[in-house]
């Protein structure tokens, strides 16, 4: 649902390929070109790392400092990072994405890494923020650049009135 504004879900499991693979058809996930295991990712160079968490969306059998190396990745590449964890091995890869999401039932780790916790059962409420989010920032955008141009035309008239007046306005 969210796709639609830009957002591009990824899926990183320490779960194996076959399952991952699996789950990811069950719920009509489109895999991409193919699943990068996390083998296959320690053999990789930062420079490959970058290219391949563009293109690839499913990682799998990953430890917790590899979702970690994935989330920099993107990161590094000029993507703003959301990453949604529950358990204990998700708790670097929390710290380090720009926005950590957890949910109530997560282990305590989990919970004190991220930044925002769902209290609902359902991912609309993230979809929701993102679209109050960016409506708050145009408005915030909007505010700023009006205030700017209209104080610059007072800033403006008190220099001008400053080279003639033989007192500080």
């Amino acid at each position: 649902a969210m796709v639609g504004h830009g957002i591009k879900p990824k899926i990183l499991t320490g779960d194996n390929a076959v399952i991952t693979a699996k789950i990811c058809r069950e719920v009509d996930f489109d895999a991409g070109e193919h699943l990068v295991t996390g083998d296959q990712l320690a053999a990789m160079s930062e420079e490959e790392l970058q290219k391949t968490v563009n293109t690839c969306h499913v990682f799998a059998k990953l430890d917790p400092m590899q979702k970690e190396r994935i989330v920099t990745a993107l990161r590094q590449t000029g993507h703003v990072v959301g990453f949604m964890g529950d358990g204990i091995n998700d708790a670097p890869a929390l710290k380090a994405a720009d926005v950590g999401i957890s949910v109530d039932s997560a282990v305590d780790v989990a919970k004190e890494s991220a930044d925002i916790i769902l209290l609902e059962k359902s991912l609309t409420v993230l979809e929701h923020g993102v679209i109050e989010g960016r409506k708050i920032f145009f408005n915030i955008t909007k505010y700023i650049r009006m205030g700017a141009s209209s104080n610059f035309g007072n800033m403006f008239s008190v220099l001008g009135a400053s080279a003639f007046l033989p007192f500080l306005p």
